[in-house]
């Protein structure tokens, strides 16, 4: 359902010749109640306008409602899995059925903040947090996505020690969604690396993997909400489409930046985040 609703509010919006820009969205927001959008020749730009604030809040809307009856899911069979009286059989259906309802309630988080940046109320809560510490939680949340497509997973920090002065959560959040898109678009028994480094002032953390590459027209809308990237045969993914307009929210929150480049379809890609080090 959350699938079908994206991609609906996709295609009602975006016009095949004008390109939906995530970055854009909070402004023309901001058109409609200061009255830019309204000036005259522009009344239907001011009807799209009003229908993608419309959209943008019913989004909002629609994650809200879908998290209580997720938890509930998840409390459910969290308890069902811990009893002592299920057969192997059942424990396993459950433990598919946990790792699916946890999926789904990742995605709907990660459409909630969507809609709170577009909105302008996305936050962050910084304090001096330690880069080791970040990584290792974000190498830990996916490692279970890497085992079951057998990759193998390098990570190099230089130097070991490196403090930020950040949101730990939230970047541990930006690392587990480029490690995961690594994951999704990398051939089982692939290789994706972790690195740091720091150079000018800054740390830039670079996600490199062997897989399917990017496109080099797709390169510059790689972080534009709802762009669903190609797999192999030019097959479209199944995800939303937010994930990477999550993270370049979430490290320009940050002062950063965030990039990607790719030689092409075939020869993998590389995404590096580029944050300042405290003064």
């Amino acid at each position: 359902m959350l699938r079908i609703a994206t991609e609906c509010f996709a295609r009602r919006q975006c016009s095949p010749h004008v390109p939906f820009h995530f970055h854009d969205w909070r402004p023309t927001r901001c058109a409609v109640h200061s009255g830019i959008a309204a000036q005259p020749g522009r009344g239907q730009a001011t009807a799209s306008v009003v229908e993608c604030v419309r959209a943008d809040e019913w989004l909002a809307t629609l994650s809200h409602e879908l998290r209580s009856p997720l938890t509930t899911i998840l409390y459910a069979l969290e308890s069902i899995s811990g009893t002592h009286d299920l057969d192997s059989s059942a424990r396993r259906a459950c433990h598919v059925a946990e790792r699916q309802a946890q999926k789904a309630m990742q995605l709907v988080e990660d459409l909630f903040d969507v809609c709170a940046s577009s909105q302008g109320k996305l936050s962050i809560r910084k304090k001096l947090v330690d880069l080791a510490t970040i990584v290792a939680g974000a190498t830990e949340t996916v490692r279970p996505l890497l085992a079951r497509r057998g990759h193998r997973l390098t990570v190099a920090l230089q130097p070991k020690v490196v403090t930020l002065h950040a949101d730990p959560l939230r970047l541990e959040q930006v690392l587990t969604n480029l490690l995961s898109n690594a994951a999704k678009f990398t051939n089982s028994g692939g290789h994706i690396r972790l690195t740091a480094e720091v150079e000018a002032g800054h740390v830039i953390l670079r996600v490199r993997d062997d897989g399917c590459g990017i496109a080099r027209d797709l390169l510059p809308r790689m972080f534009d909400l709802f762009q669903q990237r190609l797999h192999s045969g030019d097959r479209v993914t199944g995800g939303l489409g937010i994930g990477l307009a999550l993270v370049k929210s979430l490290v320009e929150l940050h002062g950063g930046s965030v990039t990607a480049s790719s030689a092409g379809p075939g020869t993998g890609a590389e995404f590096v985040v580029r944050l300042p080090l405290p003064e």
